[in-house]
């Protein structure tokens, strides 16, 4: 069941007296919409800390989280997610001198908006033991003020792990009631499957999470969970077997193994092959400095998984491509699809080397409407040439899906098909710049790429991603025909219907 049965003549031959008809008039059917790229348990879970994305300077950020300590009490730790440095004067990290003053006594942890660095008060660097004597973990990095002393500014994984692992893991009942409210707004966007990367914290258990939201029926979306990559492989098959035994796996699976070679543009700490334009003698972070990451990547492929390796940089794309292509035989190496998670900053050569060795190119086309504000200063108008490289690859003959990449950017995925329409931000961003170097794609490319694309991706093409007889009936009807729309109008298109399995998991009040 929940599949679709005919088309044209022979679908009208099947219907019955009881068959619900849908008039499109005017508006228009497309496959459900697939997200590539999401942290969904990640994103609800941030969405119940402290928003500070209205934060415009430290003094703001500071002020958000005296606000939540009058509202919350001062009882456990502080933490929230979103600020943006490049709204503060002088683009200059906050102070932890700000928090301490609001919080003396109550640990404090703030990430930035891309998740790859955050800032600690007093209190949090007491907790975790973080003194001027702490080293640089291993592809994290602590800044240190001019006395050399931290300044509460953590940069990536390894160094954010020094203090996250002292914060409570939630409930289960919590990321139950977080997790059920985005997927209604997924369904709601036209999205019925969603890949989660909750792969940065083992504590999360989303097994169990998605066998619950499936035994309460809240599971209205499908989704593909990812795991990280490195940890013992026995147990990530335990974890599968696990999952299956409970949820149909057209509901909810196990995808990829998520692994990271670099940061993020905005934090500096995206890995290039040379300096940053606008910090000399910086070219990044190299989330792999232990020189582990080829071997994993070699022994994941060997054992049957699919890999996906975060790289924003051009030289962290270029040691992505070259790590799947020693994984294995190439043939092989093709078949598995191993995945560049963002693939946003090539020498263009990479392009082809990509396509050779069977690559996906995972992408967040939205990202260009935050990176526009940076990408000139950052690289120089050179490299720019080859940020956000969507025409080429898809030219080349790349894999490409799309994604969001949420909660760093929105779910709704017509915001990103805007941005690869024009190279420019939407509307609502309220950024008036020429269009970003670069290629336009179609509306049957973006669209291809949010459905059939992602589902390529994940390998789940024969029965997603399309609407031909034989795969899952998932459909997502928008308020107007998207064809013949201008960029701005389609932009402004709502999601008026969706199915999941030919079940109505949303229905606009007063449309059918």
């Amino acid at each position: 069941g929940g599949r679709v049965l005919a088309w044209g003549a022979e679908a009208e031959a099947r219907r019955g007296p009881g068959t619900r008809v849908v008039s499109l008039a005017g508006r228009c059917a497309t496959p459900g919409l697939h997200d590539a790229h999401t942290h969904l348990l990640g994103g609800a879970l941030a969405s119940e800390a402290i928003d500070l994305r209205p934060a415009t300077s430290s003094e703001h950020l500071a002020q958000l989280v005296a606000e939540w300590l009058e509202e919350r009490g001062r009882e456990g730790w502080v933490y929230g997610r979103g600020f943006e440095v490049d709204r503060f004067p002088g683009r200059a990290w906050p102070e932890r001198r700000h928090l301490d003053a609001v919080a003396p006594d109550v640990p404090v942890l703030l990430r930035r908006r891309d998740g790859h660095a955050a800032i600690a008060n007093g209190e949090a660097l007491r907790r975790a033991g973080i003194t001027r004597d702490t080293p640089d973990p291993p592809g994290g990095r602590i800044l240190r003020d001019a006395a050399g002393e931290p300044s509460g500014i953590l940069l990536e994984d390894p160094a954010l792990d020094l203090v996250t692992p002292l914060i409570p893991a939630p409930d289960l009942a919590t990321k139950e009631r977080a997790v059920a409210r985005v997927l209604r707004d997924a369904v709601a966007l036209g999205i019925t499957w969603l890949q989660d990367d909750p792969s940065y914290d083992d504590r999360l258990a989303p097994g169990e999470l998605y066998a619950a939201l499936h035994e309460s029926g809240q599971l209205v979306a499908r989704v593909s969970v990812w795991q990280r990559l490195g940890r013992d492989l026995d147990e990530l098959r335990a974890e599968r077997a696990w999952l299956a035994e409970r949820v149909p796996p057209e509901r909810a699976r196990y995808g990829q193994l998520k692994g990271y070679l670099d940061g993020s543009l905005g934090s500096r700490t995206a890995l290039m092959h040379c300096d940053y334009s606008d910090a000399p003698g910086t070219r990044g972070v190299d989330l792999d400095e232990a020189g582990e990451l080829a071997e994993r990547v070699r022994a994941a492929h060997a054992a049957g998984f699919q890999v996906g390796l975060h790289a924003i940089g051009d030289l962290a794309v270029t040691r992505a491509i070259e790590h799947f292509a020693a994984a294995g035989p190439l043939e092989e190496v093709r078949a598995r699809r191993h995945r560049v998670e963002h693939a946003q900053h090539f020498r263009l050569e990479d392009v082809e080397r990509l396509v050779e060795v069977g690559a996906v190119a995972s992408v967040q086309p939205i990202h260009l409407a935050s990176d526009v504000l940076v990408c000139a200063e950052r690289l120089g108008p050179e490299r720019c040439r080859g940020a956000f490289p969507w025409r080429e690859l898809l030219d080349a003959g790349a894999w490409v899906a799309f994604g969001t990449d949420f909660p760093i950017e929105p779910l709704g995925p017509l915001a990103g098909i805007y941005t690869a329409l024009t190279r420019q931000a939407p509307p609502s961003r309220g950024v008036e710049r020429e269009p970003f170097v670069g290629g336009l794609l179609s509306l049957e490319e973006c669209l291809r790429a949010y459905t059939l694309g992602a589902a390529e991706a994940a390998g789940l093409e024969a029965e997603f991603g399309h609407l031909e007889v034989g795969a899952h009936a998932d459909v997502a009807v928008f308020s107007r025909d998207l064809r013949g729309l201008t960029p701005d109008e389609l932009v402004a298109a709502r999601c008026e219907l969706t199915l999941r399995g030919g079940e109505v998991v949303f229905e606009r009040e007063g449309r059918a």
